[in-house]
């Protein structure tokens, strides 16, 4: 398992790279400001190692400013 679904201070959730303890990120896009099934979805797509589908899924990004 290299990836887990966190609760940020804010109460959102977030997928973290346990490797580096950074937000983990799909193409460029932070994993952050996710609902708790988001980020678990995100992060057990991540540790089986479906990247790619991962991108495609409906589970959608967080916009980032």
């Amino acid at each position: 398992m290299g990836y887990a679904a966190l609760q940020d201070p804010g109460d959102s959730w977030l997928v973290c790279d346990l490797v580096s303890g950074l937000p983990a990120e799909i193409e460029g896009r932070l994993l952050i400001g996710l609902t708790r099934r988001e980020a678990e979805q995100l992060a057990d797509q991540a540790n089986a190692g479906i990247v790619g589908q991962a991108v495609n899924s409906s589970v959608p990004f967080a916009d980032v400013a």
